[in-house]
């Protein structure tokens, strides 16, 4: 379970890395508009482990606490990243 939910959260910060590279190249230097992935990822992360505490639902072999846990893993690192770039950017 734990190697599930770590490859589901490494496959999430990859995909709001990817979303933060379109969004960083179509924007100007201003602005907060790269924090929104990871700021949706930490709410639905939220949402998951709220709800897995409930009721027990499982999606593709991990629960919504796994999910949960993944989602909130890979916001926490996409937010350390896009502050780090975003530090990069407007230096």
């Amino acid at each position: 379970m734990f190697n599930l939910a770590l490859v589901m959260g490494i496959s999430l910060l990859v995909v709001i890395m990817i979303i933060n590279i379109i969004i960083t190249v179509a924007s100007s230097n201003s602005g907060y508009g790269i924090y929104v992935p990871a700021v949706i990822a930490f709410v639905a992360g939220i949402v998951m482990v709220t709800i897995s505490s409930f009721v027990k639902i499982e999606m593709i072999g991990l629960g919504f606490g796994g999910w949960g846990g993944a989602s909130l893993f890979a916001a926490a690192i996409g937010f350390i990243v896009t502050s780090l770039v975003e530090t990069y950017r407007n230096a």
